[in-house]
């Protein structure tokens, strides 16, 4: 090779070996200005969720926005910012949003739980459930199993909130299933299942709870409660005896146990009482009905009692003050029992309300 190709050659080497530096220092820089960015996002990102747990939800909107806008890619803060959105009231720019990422991401679980949020507060119970599905089953980064639960909860309150007792059983069975021996959610459950109309599964998730804690006074209580809505007065007593026991100051314990003796005391429904014994209980039933149904016509009652009320009245005193048939019979007694029913339903129908005493218990046990 010349001396002149020599230099040619060496001067290309020069400019490749320059061209290869540059081209790393490019990509050095890239990169350092890549992390700075995402550390400044991160930063934005933090100071947002701060203000959204005070409260701010304008200022986290400003702060989440900025950093979505300088890591567009990070779909955690694709979706903070929605939820900042939605609370300071901006749902026509977060709608939007949201309806893109639930197309980017259809199993997105924390996407699902804000859209079935949205669907909440627009009333559309029936999609607010689809999505709330779509959560407790979709993908969760970090602690799935957590999030998942608190989906379902949020899931089951608007259930229990709506009265929709079928799908809220269907729910509770499901959560039971996969925790059945968890203490914390049986002591979540056992009350959902009384709001489900469901005291056996009730009962038997209070029992469950007692074995493990034989102390547990609100366990006692629950399952009194559970007892009671089905009917099962004596049980009910002793679970709340029990309790009672425990709590020996409470008096709120003491005073439900109390209307529990009475109930005990008067309960015509037993198989082995005499026809004797059931009428006269059957009479001071009805008296406690009378009494219950001539509160509405006292003159601080802000009622008047009508026709129809004033005619049960005269009957109850009629059949209260009248002589006990020579021969008392079992009909005799459904007779009187049947009046004192009219007249607590026209009780509780004048008064607007159905109370958690004696002779309620006392009548619910006989309509069923």
């Amino acid at each position: 090779m010349t001396p002149s190709g020599a230099r040619v050659g060496a001067v290309w080497a020069i400019i490749v070996v320059v061209g290869i530096g540059l081209a790393g220092i490019d990509q050095f820089l890239s990169r350092v200005d890549a992390s700075e960015t995402r550390s400044s996002a991160r930063r934005a990102h933090t100071e947002g969720m701060e203000f959204l747990k005070q409260g701010k939800a304008p200022e986290a909107v400003d702060s989440l926005r900025e950093a979505y806008a300088q890591d567009r890619g990070n779909l955690e803060y694709e979706r903070d910012l929605v939820t900042a959105l939605l609370a300071a009231a901006k749902t026509a720019e977060a709608e939007p949003m949201l309806t893109e990422i639930l197309q980017r991401q259809p199993n997105d679980g924390q996407a699902n739980l804000i859209a079935a949020r949205v669907s909440v507060r627009k009333g559309q119970i029936r999609e607010a459930e689809a999505y709330y599905h779509r959560a407790v089953y979709g993908e969760w980064p970090g602690n799935a199993p957590m999030q998942r639960d608190a989906a379902r909860m949020e899931l089951i309150d608007l259930m229990a909130a709506k009265n929709q007792k079928q799908e809220l059983l269907a729910e509770l069975i499901s959560l039971e299933a996969e925790s059945p021996a968890d203490t914390a959610a049986q002591k979540r459950l056992a009350p959902l299942f009384l709001t489900a109309g469901s005291p056996a599964r009730a009962a038997g998730t209070y029992a469950a709870l007692i074995a493990k804690n034989p102390d547990d006074a609100s366990a006692y209580e629950g399952l009194a409660e559970s007892d009671l809505q089905e009917g099962q007065y004596a049980p009910a007593r002793a679970a709340l005896a029990r309790a009672s026991a425990l709590r020996r100051d409470d008096p709120e314990i003491r005073a439900r146990l109390a209307t529990l003796d009475t109930v005990t005391q008067l309960d015509p429904t037993g198989r082995h009482l005499t026809s004797a014994e059931k009428y006269r209980r059957s009479i001071l039933i009805l008296q406690m009905a009378r009494a219950a149904l001539s509160q509405c016509g006292e003159p601080n009652s802000g009622q008047n009692q009508s026709q129809e009320n004033q005619q049960l009245l005269k009957a109850a005193d009629n059949m209260i003050g009248g002589k006990e048939p020579a021969h008392v019979t079992n009909e005799a007694a459904e007779n009187v029992l049947s009046l004192a029913e009219q007249l607590w339903h026209a009780g509780t129908v004048c008064s607007g309300k159905e109370n958690q005493d004696a002779l309620t218990l006392l009548m619910r046990k006989l309509a069923s």
